[in-house]
């Protein structure tokens, strides 16, 4: 879908400039707020892709009204339908998708006020993360055509493999404050009420194995392969699952710390 230069464009590239800032600040080690960066912006990304899909199908009419028919204002502008009204207004998001962008605008809220810089936080919702991008992707190209796509647009981050020493990790526990706490609290009270058949989609995390490939390549192959677990059969499941058995087995008898439990 090829937009012309109109409000709808206008937004639709303001969202995608947000979701591309949010990656570039979010991979940045040593970027300030890189986390709360990232959540920012995609909530801005979010909000403004469900706006131009309004204005594109039913004009200008994303804006609260008063209970007289006028437009609700705020110093002097009119005030759009902020991204949880989006989604109520839009009513086309799975479940998975829904959860996960509830997950991020209660987070959002939560930190708006507060600095999150410690870096457990940002692996505790890394798989969250990586949802929200995905999903926004996906309803991007679902909207306005697959020649919006953005993945060509992101670099997988490079990860250091050194896993950090027990005392680095009580170490940085005990710098924890309060606040921090209560975030890392909220997380994993909101995973815990969220039923298993939605936690479990990719949609609302994307559970990630990294594995180097050693054996058995060839010179074509790409050094980084997603799989969409939603697509694979049966058959490719079970044999992920046994690689993650032997994985979380690995871990146990190693005693590698997982610093989402923290």
């Amino acid at each position: 879908m090829q937009l012309r230069k109109g409000k709808t464009k206008t937004l639709l590239e303001s969202s995608i400039d947000c979701a591309l800032l949010s990656v570039e600040l979010y991979n940045k080690p040593r970027a300030p707020f890189r986390v709360e960066s990232f959540i920012t912006h995609m909530i801005m990304a979010w909000t403004r892709l469900l706006q131009s899909h309004f204005n594109l199908t039913i004009g200008e009419t994303y804006f609260h009204k008063e209970t007289n028919g006028r437009y609700k204002l705020i110093d002097g502008e009119k005030k759009a339908w902020e991204l949880k009204t989006c989604i109520q207004k839009y009513g086309l998001l799975s479940d998975g998708v829904k959860s996960n962008l509830e997950f991020f605008i209660k987070l959002r809220n939560k930190i708006e006020h507060r600095t999150i810089s410690k870096d457990e936080i940002g692996l505790m919702i890394f798989g969250e993360c990586q949802s929200l991008l995905y999903n926004y992707e996906n309803e991007l190209i679902k909207l306005f055509g697959a020649e919006y796509a953005i993945n060509e647009s992101l670099a997988y981050s490079l990860q250091f493999s050194r896993i950090r020493s027990v005392k680095q990790i009580e170490a940085n526990k005990q710098l924890l404050s309060t606040e921090v706490k209560e975030i890392k609290d909220f997380i994993e009270k909101y995973r815990l009420n969220i039923k298993d058949d939605i936690f479990n989609t990719q949609e609302f995390s994307v559970k990630l194995i990294q594995l180097p490939k050693i054996s058995n390549t060839t010179r074509n192959d790409l050094a980084i392969e997603f799989v969409n677990w939603n697509s694979i059969s049966d058959e490719d499941k079970k044999s992920y699952e046994k690689i993650t058995a032997l994985i979380k087995d690995k871990v146990q008898k190693t005693e590698v710390i997982n610093p989402a439990k923290l």
